[in-house]
């Protein structure tokens, strides 16, 4: 049972008394969602894989933690040249946030100009999906702090980051920044709504900022880059970072830009919806590739505005 309050205006109650009326309304909404699902799957080069697999919640749902999602002993199986790789059930505790974060994973390096295909098998369920990663990493030119920018949120500080496309239409990017940060840098969308009770006050702890835009080479290929990007967590002056730029497959490009359409439209009412369009078949979500560009350390000139 929910309880909505619903304001409502009471046209007479205003012309004889300049009041207004609240009126509680008991609702009985059944759940009848029936869980599908998700998988998040990025192969990057060079490294192990990693692959998420979740059950969807109803909107209403209090289950909603990585833990609580996450489907447990599926058949998980990565092939590569016809060599068949089974992933194992692992976990990372997420010290930002003060949970476990359970996923699949395998002891294999993703090698770079290789196919993968996926095959999950899970509730009563058969998913699918391919991923290339012949991709190109590219060369950061430059990293400088910008203390403000515009874009469809508003005003930000952040970064630029400028770099060449790599000549050969169809290239797709996306920021990230890898920091150690401490319980006093907020992330900006739990700005003190996050309280931190699993790690000691000054105790420094690793976090990965993924860049929400995907960023295309369409009708510019080859051109030379500068992104204005936005950064998640709050800095001090002298905190440091390492800075890339992730090259996607077209499946994860396609995927990740329906994501920040749909925010876009979630914040924005003159913004169009937009519908996610899996790339995994038999179910939600995504399976695709990235590679990293060489790193780049940057450090804050001032402190967060």
């Amino acid at each position: 049972m929910n309880h909505i309050a619903l304001f409502m205006s009471c046209i007479l109650s205003i012309l004889l008394a300049g009041s207004a009326c609240q009126k509680i309304v008991d609702i009985s909404l059944p759940d009848h969602h029936q869980p599908q699902l998700f998988v998040e799957g990025i192969l990057y080069v060079g490294e192990a894989p990693l692959l998420y697999l979740s059950r969807s919640a109803s909107f209403f749902s209090d289950k909603v933690t990585p833990q609580e999602v996450f489907v447990r002993n599926a058949t998980v199986i990565l092939t590569v040249n016809g060599m068949n790789t089974i992933m194992e059930m692992d976990s990372t505790f997420d010290k930002f946030r003060c949970r476990w974060v359970p996923f699949y994973t395998a002891d294999m390096i993703i090698e770079k100009d290789q196919t993968y295909q996926l095959l999950i098998e899970a509730d009563g369920q058969t998913l699918t999906g391919e991923t290339s990663t012949a991709l190109k990493p590219v060369t950061l030119s430059d990293v400088e702090y910008t203390p403000e920018f515009f874009d469809v949120f508003g005003g930000h500080d952040g970064v630029i980051i400028r770099f060449h496309d790599n000549p050969g239409e169809g290239d797709y990017y996306r920021f990230q920044m890898d920091r150690w940060i401490d319980t006093s840098r907020y992330h900006a969308h739990a700005l003190d709504g996050l309280i931190n009770t699993c790690v000691e006050e000054d105790e420094l702890f690793f976090v990965t900022d993924i860049g929400r835009s995907i960023f295309s080479d369409y009708a510019i290929d080859g051109a030379f880059f500068e992104l204005y990007l936005e950064v998640s967590f709050e800095y001090e002056e002298g905190d440091t970072a390492t800075i890339y730029m992730q090259t996607l497959d077209e499946n994860a490009a396609a995927f990740y830009s329906d994501m920040d359409k749909q925010l876009e439209s979630i914040l924005n009412p003159f913004v169009e919806p937009a519908f996610l369009h899996s790339t995994v078949q038999g179910g939600l979500g995504v399976f695709g590739s990235a590679i990293r560009s060489s790193a780049v350390q940057f450090i804050y000139p001032q402190d967060n505005p």
